[in-house]
């Protein structure tokens, strides 16, 4: 079994993966605090109690970011506490990485990739030239009001639904909305290439520059 964190989204979970398929989901959040650092904890001994995950879970994969800079570091300081405890291999992934997992290659130069995080923080994403990496910035008010050549993108793709006026400010089409683990669950093949984290570095940005 395999054990999924997004601690990005802006409902985050835990996911219990077994021969792609989900066994167990659970949202960390509750009606008493919305507070992950609160929350983390109860909610995956409420997971352990429903699945059993002691000495069941071979690997770990977590979102590295961009996102809130307290929910990426309160998730994967858990997961590496649980990876260190149990001896479990662990992968961090670029939520980037991830969406562009369900972009098909034909199209991934064409595709503008939007992140929704906690904290009504939103992002966007491109490819660049230079061996394909990603050129990442949050969606300010001031972004929103400066011009973009973002039009130029014929398909759009995000984990979670976005606001009105990021969708028209830009021009989004052909988007469609695709949940973390259910990319995750489609392309476990995909995951044995990437190596195990002896460090992650969560993405967070500040005034559109990334700090590890």
């Amino acid at each position: 079994m395999k054990l999924f964190l997004d601690t990005v989204s802006p409902s985050p979970e835990f996911t219990v993966i077994k021969d792609n398929k989900i066994i167990q989901s659970i949202q960390i959040l509750n009606r008493k605090s919305n507070k992950i650092s609160e929350c983390i904890i109860p909610a995956f001994l409420e997971l352990q109690k429903k699945v059993l995950l002691e000495k069941k879970i071979k690997k770990l994969i977590i979102c590295t970011g961009p996102g809130s800079y307290t929910a990426l570091r309160v998730g994967v300081a858990f997961m590496y506490g649980l990876s260190f405890s149990k001896k479990i291999p662990l992968i961090g992934i670029s939520c980037p990485t991830i969406l562009q997992f369900g972009i098909p290659k034909s199209n991934q130069k064409k595709t503008l990739i939007l992140i929704n995080s906690s904290n009504n923080q939103n992002f966007v994403c491109t490819l660049t030239n230079k061996n394909d990496k990603f050129l990442i910035k949050k969606i300010s008010d001031k972004l929103l009001l400066t011009k973009n050549d973002y039009f130029k993108y014929d398909y759009s793709i995000s984990n979670d639904i976005l606001s009105s006026n990021i969708i028209e400010k830009f021009s989004l089409r052909n988007h469609k909305v695709v949940n973390f683990k259910e990319i995750i669950i489609s392309n476990l093949k995909l995951l044995k290439s990437f190596q195990i984290n002896n460090v992650i570095e969560p993405i967070y940005i500040s005034d559109n520059k990334i700090l590890n």
